[in-house]
């Protein structure tokens, strides 16, 4: 620091003395200034031989050197939640459910037996249509909403609206909707268009075929749907005595270019066509595409069960 103000001075005086005899000699060069001037520039090159000046900070006029150290641009790295962090969400996720099924008391209630070891806050409308509505326009931010519209009766039209809405504000959907041919050219056609899927063809069931011509075959089978919580089989045939005779789903394809993935096909393999379970919309939603109630109930309720936890994981997962 004293070697630096040495420096500054000397320049300092060999600026004034070059000044000096500038001002009184004109262009005339006196002996005496040329000797005032090179002892100046002597003591300069002594002073700088001694050795380098330290640095100095750079500063404005008037403030004092500091050594601040950079401070770094805060970054958003906020951290993926962990497993623990998904089961709290879980344990307190908003869950809006619509269960035909629940209007036929001779059927077992699939999916409200699977809601049991699941937890978080529930609101079970059953089949009450009119409450459904009501739900999803209460302003509640759900979650994830459950459409197990098993015995078809007109979950179309101003409910897709409705789902669609809440699925872009971010819910996560499993849908089970086996009568697709009969509506996607409605209002649901925006919903089926975003998710990447349409219909490839209606799946009809005559009576005294055999079971085995209904088997559902996982193509995805390391897809956490069939693992997670349970590890769920294949269904190779339907119940023997099916719910249903004729109508009894309806055959899925992604478009070109989707996302979509087709889990569960009705052929052995093909994970493009004749799908009966598919993922779209990075995992929070999932479509059946077949009736529950013709195929065992331990297999489909665990499978529900699995439905529920990973469309939730991937809701909370997205966060």
């Amino acid at each position: 620091m004293k070697r630096t103000i040495r420096v500054f001075s000397i320049i300092m005086l060999i600026i004034m003395v070059t000044l000096a005899c500038q001002m009184s000699g004109g262009n005339t060069n006196s002996s005496s200034d040329m000797v005032n001037t090179q002892a100046a520039m002597a003591l300069t090159q002594t002073a700088m031989k001694s050795g380098p000046a330290e640095s100095m900070p750079t500063q404005q006029v008037g403030q004092a050197a500091t050594n601040t150290p950079q401070q770094k641009a805060p970054t958003n790295t906020q951290k993926a939640p962990t497993a623990q962090d998904i089961q709290a969400m879980i344990n307190s996720s908003n869950i809006l459910v619509y269960e035909e099924i629940a209007g036929y008391p001779q059927y077992i209630t699939y999916v409200a037996r699977a809601l049991k070891s699941v937890g978080g806050h529930q609101v079970y409308v059953g089949d009450a249509m009119g409450t459904l509505m009501e739900k999803l326009n209460s302003g509640t931010k759900w979650d994830l909403i459950i459409v197990a519209a098993e015995a078809r009766k007109a979950i179309s039209g101003d409910y897709w609206t409705e789902i669609k809405t809440q699925v872009d504000n971010g819910a996560a959907l499993v849908a089970e909707t086996w009568y697709l041919n009969k509506i996607n050219g409605g209002k649901i056609a925006p919903f089926l268009y975003e998710c990447g899927v349409q219909v490839q063809a209606d799946w009809q069931k005559r009576v005294g075929d055999n079971r085995i011509n209904y088997g559902i075959f996982w193509v995805e089978p390391d897809n956490p749907v069939f693992n997670k919580p349970n590890q769920v089989s294949s269904f190779t045939a339907s119940l023997t005595n099916p719910a249903w005779y004729g109508d009894v789903g309806d055959f899925l394809i992604p478009r070109e270019g989707s996302s979509a993935k087709m889990l569960a096909s009705h052929t052995a393999g093909q994970n493009q066509t004749y799908g009966l379970i598919t993922e779209c919309m990075d995992g929070r939603v999932i479509l059946q595409t077949f009736d529950s109630h013709d195929y065992p109930t331990d297999g489909m309720v665990a499978l529900w069960e699995n439905y529920i936890i990973y469309t939730l994981t991937n809701h909370f997962s997205a966060k």
